[in-house]
């Protein structure tokens, strides 16, 4: 961006036809145009700053708060600190890009007038095409006006046209049949009341009933025409300015300093911009008198107020230009260089400014000029180094080796080393409130007090360097700082070093200034900020905390109630009380508000190795010496900016791609818009997947009178605790987010720190992960608790069988020893009671041998009876024999032992591995019980000589086959003796499995017993 300062001349046109006549022109501004003046400041965009075409041919403002900007080369929307295109190409029916005229009708809808006989009404969402089709004529449309009616008025390039009105969507066209002239251009205005006014060659006059009636013929051929805020209109032909109600003759109010007539503006104040077509540029009158504002471009195209106050300018080649009142002005006191480093400055008791520059020279300002003070003017030679004023009229001048100067009454008095002064060369001086004058002096480095002509001398630290900030507070004491950091308080005549009580930072200290709360504020390098030492307490301000720059050259106060700093990086101001607020914990953050670049003026670096550098003038403006002349700071200039900005979101962006984008359905978008959140609406909400990594949101707020102090905050409700300080940023970036509801809010403040406190949200949603849903963790509880009820369900019915088991386990163990106890009671106590008795009849008849022998010998079958008995018993209760092969084993071994004795072959068949699978002691001995019971009965009924014996093992029980040779029986017995064959057959059924016997006469007879496995039953 361009900026152009007052005595900037207009930028000289590539185009050879204009170049005589800016020539020309630049002659009569200089002989006979009233002088420039250093009260506008034009601000310039062009092509490098985005803009299509320099050739501006409207400006509008929508009730959004968007500047939009029609030039051959398209349609932009401007939003103060980057265009955007909104091609009417894409408008079905629209030919081209080229914007001949821009308007806003009173419902806010753009009318875009453009090349072959096309004219585009776009609304929120919708575009209405009007062309030749529709009854427009075939030309390139001009001005575009709206009546009180709401109809569009459509005037046209070309001396011999009509009008045409758009009205309901109705296309009219009228010409000098209905009252309109056939000679010059037509121009157009709506009064205050809803009125229309034209104005054709020399003819003015409304449009009443349907027809064009002339009120007024002027002298001169052509003329412009534009609404007045009071009422009628104001015309202005090539020489005169003329306000006209309607009734009676118009009033001259003045007349134009060059020939020109062209586009008129009546701004909010009440005056008249004048913007000529001829070459002349842009005047004002604000009803005294015509001023020559400076312009990039003397051809202008179009004009508008926004509603902050600007006056925007679209020139015929030269870009876009806002208008302000100035506020920096840099001025050059010296002769030597375009732009003079200026050391110290002052104003003297008339108001006349005095300034030292960097080669010595010392100036001194007389109207608009500047004079050097030499040897016309008694100066007694050196190079001065600092000025300073006093109350009475007198100006004291330090030097650079030839001591303090007194110039007063035209008159020079001096006073060096010999006459009490402690070096000639003298860097700082300061004129106290009570006349007294303090020096800071150099070789040696000292602080000195002159006193009704008597010096006393004040020496600072050892440590201390020159002496380049002095101040007085309100409480009359004198503050003196050198570049090395130490700061020294002269209460009455006693030296305080404030620097080794420890509250200060050891920064280098470029200036002082102290304001009437008593403070004392004291500028740092080293990137030290601002510091402040009130009431004993010491604080600082950095960047941190909202400091434009963290390098503070010089400190000043308006009227106003800001303090203005000067740093490496320009000018800026921030409120006195936020700065209070800071240093006293109230609040945590400044707002700075940046001048210079907005003024036309970068780069600005203020002095500060001489003091005085700074000071308020009596008309309440500022002056600072700077490295390029004196910067005054025309307080008076800045506008109170009172309407907070509207803001809202412009687009956000997911991993780089446009989700929601303002104004997305508006027509004069691209259709790949398709599919993207419209931010305008008030109830959009987004939904975010949650695989994201990177949400961008850019928002924007629409204040042109500086855009570039707008400043932002932003919150993330339900993410972000607090605000945050975006400064000047215009965009806020969040990494992945979990999954739930969020709002962003943003809000903003103008140049005059003016919130807008409800600034913009968007609500959206960032989607859960399906394990993040609801329903999923829903499910996933109701599973978990299945899992874990069935678990301890399963537990606890495992606990349960496992008891159930435990206690069957007892039960049978305390059945089998029940069933030892009895085996035990009845078969081994009734064979040992046996034994006994044996016994004691063997001793009874010992004398009768033969007894003896045979007792004996039933003693012995009844002691390996009961050794037997207990070797079974033993087999039974030893858990090592708890398995199948030792039981099929044991069996197999007793059925051949048993059979062996009688003399009857025994033939096993055993399986070769059978599975070691559990069998119960109690399954156990009543298989073996059986067993034996069965060839028990094969010794005594079945008289058989061979015994088969047969082991089968399946998965799901044990088969015992035992089969004799012996004689059979063809029924089974049913008295006393068949007691054992029951026997065994109860205890099979009680172990749940089955006894079956199979016998005939002389064919033997084979007992099958089948024992199944409880778990596998």
């Amino acid at each position: 961006m361009t900026e152009i300062g007052v005595k900037s001349f207009p930028r000289m046109t590539a185009r050879i036809k204009f170049g005589l006549i800016i020539l020309f022109q630049l002659f009569l501004w200089s002989a006979d145009a009233s002088p420039a003046t250093n009260s506008w400041l034009a601000r310039v965009w062009r092509t490098d700053d985005g803009l299509p075409d320099n050739v501006i041919s409207g400006v509008a403002q929508t009730p959004a708060g968007f500047l939009w900007v029609g030039t051959p080369g398209g349609l932009m929307r401007f939003d103060g600190t980057k265009f955007e295109e909104f091609s009417p190409v894409n408008i079905p029916g629209v030919p081209g890009r080229v914007i001949r005229s821009l308007t806003l009708d009173h419902q806010g809808r753009l009318w875009l007038g453009m090349d072959r006989s096309v004219v585009v009404c776009v609304g929120s969402g919708q575009a209405q095409v009007f062309s030749s089709k529709d009854g427009l004529p075939d030309l390139l449309p001009g001005e575009m006006i709206e009546d009180g009616e709401g109809a569009v008025w459509i005037a046209y390039a070309g001396n011999h046209h009509g009008l045409s009105r758009i009205k309901n969507g109705q296309v009219t066209n009228f010409d000098k049949r209905d009252g309109l002239q056939s000679d010059g251009l037509c121009w157009l205005a709506t009064d205050a009341n809803g009125r229309l006014w034209f104005a054709k060659g020399n003819k003015i006059g409304v449009f009443r009933d349907g027809y064009f009636q002339t009120l007024l013929t002027l002298e001169e051929n052509s003329a412009t025409i534009a609404a007045a805020r009071s009422g009628g209109i104001w015309i202005c032909t090539p020489r005169r300015l003329l306000k006209y109600d309607g009734q009676g003759k118009p009033q001259t109010r003045g007349v134009l300093p060059q020939p020109g007539a062209g586009i008129l503006l009546e701004d909010h104040t009440g005056a008249l911009w004048i913007g000529t077509s001829t070459a002349y540029g842009l005047f004002r009158f604000d009803g005294a008198g015509f001023e020559l504002v400076p312009t990039s471009h003397p051809v202008i195209d179009s004009l508008m107020e926004d509603r902050e106050g600007n006056v925007w300018v679209g020139t015929g080649g030269g870009g876009l230009d806002r208008l302000r009142p100035q506020v920096l002005e840099l001025r050059n006191p010296g002769n030597a260089q375009p732009f003079e480093s200026v050391l110290s400055i002052c104003e003297d008791a008339t108001g006349a400014l005095w300034a030292a520059n960097r080669d010595g020279f010392l100036t001194r300002q007389q109207g608009e000029g500047w004079t050097t003070v030499n040897s016309s003017s008694n100066w007694p030679g050196g190079r001065a180094f600092c000025v300073a004023a006093a109350p009475g009229g007198a100006m004291w001048i330090g030097t650079r080796g030839s001591g303090l100067y007194r110039f007063q009454n035209d008159q020079f008095k001096i006073w060096q080393a010999g006459s009490g002064l402690a070096s000639e060369d003298v860097r700082s001086l300061l004129v106290s409130s009570n006349g007294d004058v303090w020096i800071g002096t150099d070789s040696p480095h000292l602080l000195q007090r002159l006193r009704d002509g008597r010096f006393q001398t004040f020496t600072p630290p050892p440590e201390a360097h020159s002496i380049r900030a002095m101040a007085q507070d309100t409480a009359g004491n004198i503050w003196a700082a050198t570049a090395d950091g130490s700061l020294m308080r002269i209460d009455g005549d006693q030296v305080i070093n404030e620097t080794t009580n420890g509250r200060l930072q050891p920064f280098s200290i470029r200036c002082l200034y102290a304001t009437d709360d008593g403070a004392l504020w004291i500028g740092y390098a080293d990137g030290g900020g601002l510091g402040r030492l009130k009431a004993g307490k010491y604080s600082r301000i950095t960047t941190a905390q909202g400091l434009a720059d963290d390098y503070v050259s010089q400190i000043i106060a308006d009227e106003q109630g800001w303090l203005w700093l000067c740093g490496s990086r320009g000018f800026f101001r921030v409120p006195l009380q936020q700065l209070n607020d800071v240093a006293e914990g109230r609040a945590s953050h400044v707002r700075s508000i940046v001048f210079g670049r907005g003024e036309g003026l970068p780069g600005l670096q203020a002095n500060y190795d001489n003091y005085p550098a700074a000071f308020r003038g009596r008309d309440g403006s500022l002056r600072i010496a700077t490295r390029t002349g004196v910067v005054i700071i025309n307080t008076q200039n800045i506008r109170d900016n009172p309407d907070p900005p509207p803001v809202l979101i412009d687009r956000v962006a997911v991993d780089g791609q446009t989700v929601g984008r303002y104004d997305n359905h508006s027509p004069l978008r691209a259709q790949n818009a398709d599919g993207v959140l419209d931010l305008q609406n008030p109830i959009a909400r987004l939904r975010l997947p949650p695989d994201h990594h990177k949400l961008e949101f850019e928002f924007t707020a629409l204040s042109f009178a500086a855009p570039e102090n707008v400043q932002f905050r932003h919150k993330l409700e339900g993410f972000d605790e607090d605000w945050i300080e975006d400064g000047t940023e215009r965009s806020a970036t969040y990494s992945r987010l979990p999954a739930g509801n969020y709002q962003f809010h943003v809000i903003a403040c103008n140049n005059s720190v003016v919130w807008n406190d409800t600034g913009a949200t968007l609500s959206f949603t960032v989607i859960p992960f399906i394990w993040q849903t609801w329903w999923f963790q829903t499910a996933l509880l109701a599973a978990f608790t299945l899992i874990v009820t069935a678990i301890v369900r399963y537990v606890s019915f495992r606990r349960l069988r496992f008891k159930l088991q435990t206690l069957e386990q007892q039960s049978a163990l305390d059945k089998e020893r029940t069933r030892i106890a009895r085996d035990l009671h009845d078969d081994l106590g009734c064979s040992l009671t046996k034994i006994v008795t044996l016994s004691e009849l063997t001793q009874r008849d010992r004398i009768a041998p033969d007894k003896v022998d045979a007792l004996a010998q039933q003693t012995s079958l009844t002691a390996r009876h009961v050794i037997k008995s207990l070797d079974e018993t033993v087999w039974v209760l030893n858990p090592r024999n708890d398995t199948l092969p030792h039981l099929i084993n044991y069996i197999g071994q007793f059925a051949v032992k048993f059979l062996r004795t009688a003399d009857i072959r025994c033939l096993v068949d055993l399986p070769d591995h059978p599975p070691e699978w559990l069998v119960s002691a109690e399954a156990r001995h009543n298989l073996f019980l059986t067993v034996q019971e069965t060839l028990n009965n094969v010794l005594r009924h079945a008289h058989a000589s061979e015994v088969q014996f047969h082991a089968n093992v399946t998965g799901e029980s044990l088969t015992l086959i035992i089969k004799d040779n012996g004689q059979g029986f063809g029924q089974v017995p049913d008295d006393a003796g068949a007691d054992g064959l029951r026997n065994m057959r109860q205890r099979m059924e009680e172990m749940g499995g089955q006894f079956q016997v199979e016998s005939k006469p002389g064919a033997g007879t084979q007992i099958t017993l089948t024992y199944h496995w409880p778990h596998r039953k």
